[in-house]
């Protein structure tokens, strides 16, 4: 069996498995059912591509060890409650792809389990793309990609990066957190979304357009006052993601199918009573400092210098210094190409891109937009009333950010 070995961003999803396994969830309703035997012919195109698919994680030595050389064992069809199946899932010990499988009626409705140890939002999407090329135009439409996990660049970028302000910035003295809910009945896994019309959608970019801020300040400040609001704090500390494969190219017919994802941290102090559009503009020009000061490179450039010199443990304390799990958490896996994610002859019917289950009250929400929709999203881990709240919070952020559009479209 073949050995791979890992990048070191690979670590930053080793920490805090008891309490956030390491998922990247994609579900897909697709219409008339997909051909089973032609998508394990495509998957198996995108194993030569991808090989870590096929392995189990090694953590002590951050390497990838094949388990299987069939895509077969990737693929579980007819199994109802897939995220309760999903629970199961060894990374160290199985393939980090699972494809849950299930036809209904004329439709087959997929749900993927990508390892987030291997891959983040960004690279998740290459991979989708990669699956419905090959599936549409045969394995010979990919056989000349290559994947490229390389961070020689971006140990460059760290190598000369210079803090502009010497202070940690990912433990804020107020962190956001939500109430714990005294409710009957058991936990269980569900997946929440609230989804934006085309309409509404197109008049958030419209209005996004004329305020010359991005969707990503409206979302994000939407979904920091709903949760400020019920965490009592007189600040929104928030982490946004940020995919650094914007600080290099890439060579044609090569996907980036790793971690290489950092985050902004930011932390504005604000009360409830601040006007929202104001609120937005705030979080837009702390956007625009944080990207110029590039305070991405913070939450990875310790592991980055370390990482040679340094056992595992120290590895993932500096993680955890940088990076850690928060109660509250935000992501955005932008838009989602309806051009690239094409299965020729079907029809995506429903979309939905999120990150790992989380315990009530913990939650994060997803943001991502497919064909021309946006979706707020979350998974969660609780009782039937703390997902109810769950889908409180997402609607509330949804009618802050269509109230946006419409007062900045009419002024």
């Amino acid at each position: 069996m073949q050995t791979y070995e890992g990048e070191p961003l690979n670590i930053l999803h080793t920490i805090g498995l008891d309490i956030l396994y390491p998922v990247v969830r994609v579900e897909m309703q697709i219409e008339p059912q997909l051909d089973l035997p032609r998508f394990k012919t495509a998957l198996t195109a995108v194993s030569q591509i991808v090989p870590e698919l096929l392995c189990r994680y090694e953590m002590k030595t951050n390497q990838w060890v094949q388990v299987t050389d069939d895509v077969t064992d990737l693929i579980f069809p007819a199994i109802k409650d897939v995220d309760q199946d999903g629970q199961n899932w060894d990374l160290m010990r199985e393939p980090q792809l699972r494809v849950y499988w299930n036809d209904t009626g004329d439709a087959t409705k997929l749900t993927l389990y990508i390892s987030h140890i291997l891959t983040d939002g960004a690279g998740s999407k290459q991979l989708l793309y990669l699956i419905a090329q090959a599936y549409s135009a045969g394995p010979s439409a990919v056989e000349s990609v290559t994947n490229s996990q390389n961070l020689d660049w971006l140990e460059t970028l760290v190598r000369d990066y210079h803090p502009a302000a010497a202070q940690q910035t990912d433990h804020p003295d107020e962190a956001l957190k939500l109430p714990r809910l005294k409710s009957d009945g058991g936990s269980q896994y569900q997946v929440g979304r609230v989804q934006l019309a085309t309409l509404e959608t197109k008049r958030l970019l419209r209005a996004t357009h004329q305020q010359h801020v991005t969707v990503n300040d409206v979302v994000m400040a939407a979904f920091g006052r709903v949760m400020q609001s019920f965490s009592g704090t007189h600040s929104i500390a928030l982490a946004c993601p940020t995919d650094m494969r914007q600080f290099t190219t890439c060579p044609e017919q090569t996907v980036q199918i790793a971690n290489m994802t950092s985050r902004y941290n930011l932390s504005l102090v604000t009360e409830l009573d601040e006007p929202f559009t104001t609120l937005v503009e705030r979080f837009h020009q702390a956007m625009i400092t944080r990207k110029q000061e590039m305070q991405c490179l913070d939450s990875v450039a310790g592991l980055l210098k370390q990482y040679q010199h340094e056992p595992l443990a120290k590895l993932q304390q500096i993680v955890e210094d940088n990076y850690h799990v928060r109660e509250v958490a935000y992501t955005n896996f932008g838009v989602i190409d309806d051009q690239r994610l094409k299965f020729t002859g079907h029809h995506i019917t429903s979309f939905v891109m999120t990150g790992g289950f989380r315990q009530a009250p913990m939650y994060q929400i997803a943001a991502g937009t497919f064909g021309n929709r946006l979706t707020l999203a979350f998974n969660m881990n609780g009782t039937q009333t703390e997902y109810t709240f769950g889908m409180a919070l997402a609607r509330a952020t949804a009618e802050l950010i269509n109230r946006f559009a419409l007062e900045a479209l009419s002024e």
